[in-house]
């Protein structure tokens, strides 16, 4: 039974490779932000906020830049 799954799928689909590694960045991503959130929530740290604003202000002037 094992060998005729081996035989079957080997190399896997591109395609669900793809998927499976958007999610796995989008799930990393979420996680990152829900930390920072939660740290600013309960902390107030102002170091944090600080942060925080200067990477969303530089990830959005990126995002305009490569689409402009």
């Amino acid at each position: 039974m094992r060998a005729r799954s081996e035989a079957r799928n080997d190399r896997g689909n591109p395609i669900g490779g793809a998927i499976a590694r958007v999610a796995s960045v989008g799930t990393l991503a979420l996680g990152h932000f829900l930390w920072v959130v939660l740290r600013i929530a309960y902390r107030s740290d102002p170091r944090m906020v600080a942060g925080t604003a200067c990477v969303c202000i530089a990830t959005g002037v990126t995002l305009w830049v490569v689409a402009t």
